[in-house]
């Protein structure tokens, strides 16, 4: 509860102007092509000397400090003839002031004391409410007519005439318009009749020009543009409102205040500002849609209305001081209905509403907020015919009984086939969350689980689900901190954040038949125990190997388990793609060896793999996504706002030839690259190293051959001379032995 200081001038203009009749506020003017100097003139005249504001055209926007009461007026030189008080215009012609006739007929002299009577003030017939006058006429020499609208207080009025030729306005039955029949000037407010039909053609409907009157229906054309300010304001009896086939882009302020009977308004998709205090006091309206591309909702907009709730489009970007679920007390305080729901996307105006606030004048919002999934969950679980059998409640649907809470507290909890002697097909949301069973066993048969069947289960440590499962819906396990296991069943449709939360999660298996897995770019992502992701056989879109999922065809690699075991990696061959977030957070993971088929590589593919040091990326590869790897989440950003949310890991080394896509990626990223090496028994090593190694190699070798070589020769000469020798020293012995043979003869 609080009285917010800055709209009392805003209050002050509603209580002014709205003393059982419509507030003054834009009024009608003549028309353009003949009398705009003479009419803009008048206007300003009037906006200083009988309010002190600035003029405003029908329908024009005046909001926050335009607002207020009546500031001190200008003297002015009143003069009085008759029933009249006049004064003269810049043209020396007769300005109405104040009509004191006592009635029921008012008529207008053309001229008063010799001049012609060509403009209408503010408060010609009053400036109160009353009774005494039920038919005005008006000359054809007035051309204007104040833009504060000058018949809102007669509250009798039944008829308008003019009289002589208007070049400027015209009345058709009784009712006042310009004489291009765009404008609707003012309707009478005491004129007979439930129901009136705005003319085609009508482009613009005057400040407070429908106020006050007894109409309960009011049909508006397919031309009209322009709403005034105060326009149907005070229409008790009005019950609907459709505007859904005009051009309106506003509403106008206080255009529909207190018409305490609304119940249904239809708005125009080109609606973008529901105007300041449009719907202010509006008691009996309960149910809003708002258009889908409203940009603006003013203050005070549906004070004091029967809204509970509002559904805000994402359009809706800017919603002023107590819009919604504020109402005004007697003693002039803005009070807070706490249990008010603002329903809209995460990030909206809406949101921002729910909680906004300024201190330094006490406003605070303290809304509940939903967004559109949460909001219809709500209205659908409110619309359910509910039975009861043990510790089951149920819904019959489609021939089948679906679980909305279970209260049974068995260790092992095995659901029934039957309710009611229907089968148990389906759970709706939140089902089983305050079970404390350790294990479930659910029937064949059960074909769905809503989201958040089993959230919170904190006592749940395995399930198995049966194959006759289709759809296991988001958050299904979410906050089951100690779940070890699940077996999805035959499953083919599993919704986001399935295992949110669920520390302990060590394995899962999924159905061969399974096609999708909302949010399938991160599947599992916070499964920080997860050793394994098994696909049974069949023809869906996933598939496994060695515990890691892949997509059916094999060709993209989904998700490798954070906690699996091994330091080393081998993406199998034939692997084209490394999917978005597939290896984020793992544990453990050293060394990933990538194939010469990798083509992609997504976004955070390796992000925050905190022993990851070295990744070899080959030139094949054409695409790679944000922060996919060389990147660590900084712990501290969640409580310096100033530091950046990702950082690079110290000593990781990127391997890549030069001039391909991932030296281009780790340039721009200063990521260390190293470039030129060869894998070889699990270790990058440099070609220049392997090529100088190589040529000592060679160098040894040759050398080796060479003294080989020149040992040979040697060998070979000794021997050579060695045989000579023997040769000689045989030849010698022959010769000695024939001498001496000789010598015997």
């Amino acid at each position: 509860m609080f009285e917010y200081k800055k709209l009392t001038a805003f209050i002050s203009a509603l209580l002014i102007g709205a003393c059982a009749a419509a507030a003054p506020s834009a009024g009608a003017f003549a028309d353009e092509t003949d009398t705009t100097a003479v009419s803009e003139t008048a206007a300003e005249t009037e906006a200083s000397s009988e309010t002190g504001t600035e003029a405003t055209t029908a329908g024009s926007p005046v909001v926050g400090d335009e607002w207020g009461g009546e500031a001190p007026t200008e003297s002015k030189d009143i003069k009085v003839s008759g029933d009249f008080s006049y004064s003269l215009t810049n043209d020396d012609t007769v300005c109405i002031e104040m009509c004191t006739a006592e009635g029921p007929d008012v008529v207008v002299p053309a001229e008063i004391d010799g001049k012609a009577v060509t403009e209408l003030g503010a408060h010609a017939f009053g400036e109160e409410p009353h009774s005494k006058y039920t038919t005005i006429t008006f000359p054809g020499s007035v051309n204007y007519i104040s833009s504060v609208n000058p018949f809102i207080f007669c509250q009798s009025l039944k008829e308008i005439k003019i009289s002589g030729d208007s070049k400027d306005f015209t009345v058709k039955d009784g009712i006042l318009f310009s004489k291009d029949m765009k404008t609707l000037v003012h309707y009478p407010i005491a004129k007979p009749g439930k129901s009136y039909t705005v003319p085609d053609g009508i482009e613009t409907i005057s400040t407070s020009a429908l106020a006050d009157t007894e109409l309960e229906e009011i049909k508006f054309p397919s031309s009209l543009e322009v709403m005034g300010d105060y326009a149907l304001s005070t229409s008790k009896n009005l019950k609907s409102l459709d505007l859904s086939g005009t051009k309106l882009s506003a509403t106008g302020n206080f255009a529909f205040a207190e018409c305490s009977a609304l119940t249904e308004v239809k708005f125009p998709e080109s609606l973008v500002s529901i105007d300041g205090g449009a719907f202010w006091d509006c008691t009996s309206l309960a149910e809003i849609e708002l258009p889908k591309y409203l940009i603006h909702v003013g203050q005070n907009a549906f004070l004091n209305t029967a809204l509970k709730e509002v559904v805000i489009p994402d359009s809706t970007t800017s919603i002023d001081y107590c819009a919604f679920g504020y109402k005004l007390s007697q003693t002039g305080e803005y009070v807070a209905d706490e249990n008010f729901t603002l329903v809209g996307n995460s990030g909206s105006g809406a949101q921002t509403y729910a909680s906004d606030m300024d201190t330094e004048s006490g406003y605070m919002n303290k809304f509940k907020f939903m967004t559109p999934d949460e909001y219809a969950l709500k209205k659908e679980m409110a619309s359910l015919q509910r039975k009861d059998e043990g510790d089951y409640e149920f819904t019959e649907k489609d021939g089948g009984a679906y679980i909305i809470t279970c209260t049974a507290s068995d260790t092992v909890l095995k659901v029934p086939e039957t309710l009611d002697n229907l089968p148990v097909k389906g759970t709706y949301p939140s089902a089983f969350s305050s079970c404390t069973a350790e294990e479930i066993v659910l029937p064949e048969g059960m074909e769905s689980l809503r989201e958040m069947t089993f959230y919170n289960c904190t006592y749940l440590k395995n399930v198995t689900l049966p194959q006759s499962m289709k759809t296991v819906g988001n958050n299904c396990f979410d906050s089951c901190t100690a779940l070890v296991s699940a077996d999805l069943g035959g499953a083919t449709e599993i919704g986001e954040g399935v295992f949110t939360k669920c520390d302990l999660l060590a394995s899962i298996t999924l159905s061969g038949n399974c096609t999708s897995i909302e949010n399938g770019k991160v599947p599992f992502s916070t499964c920080y125990a997860l050793e394994e992701i098994n696909v049974t056989d069949g023809d869906g879109n996933f598939s496994s190997k060695d515990g890691i999922l892949f997509s059916g065809d094999g060709k993209s690699l989904l998700k490798y388990p954070i906690n699996r075991y091994g330091k080393t990696y081998e993406v199998p061959k034939g692997t084209k793609e490394i999917a978005k977030y597939a290896f984020t957070d793992s544990k453990l993971i050293e060394d990933v060896v990538l194939p010469d088929s990798i083509e992609s590589i997504g976004e955070f593919a390796f992000y925050n793999c905190l022993e990851l040091k070295k990744l070899r990326a080959h030139k094949g590869i054409s695409n790679i996504g944000e922060f996919a790897f060389g990147y660590l989440y900084n712990e501290e950003y969640d409580t310096d706002q100033t530091a950046d949310r990702e950082h690079l890991a110290e000593g990781f080394k990127l391997y890549a030839p030069k001039g391909s896509e991932a030296y281009d990626y780790a340039k721009k990223n200063d990521i260390e690259v190293v470039t030129g090496t060869v894998r070889i028994r699990g270790k990058n090593i440099s070609l220049g190293f392997i090529i100088a190694i190589c040529s000592a190699i060679g160098a040894a070798v040759i050398g080796l051959i060479t003294t080989i070589m020149v040992k040979k020769r040697k060998k070979r000469k000794k021997e050579a001379e060695a045989a000579e020798r023997k040769k000689k020293y045989a030849e010698k012995k022959a010769k000695e032995e024939e001498d001496k043979e000789n010598e015997a003869e």
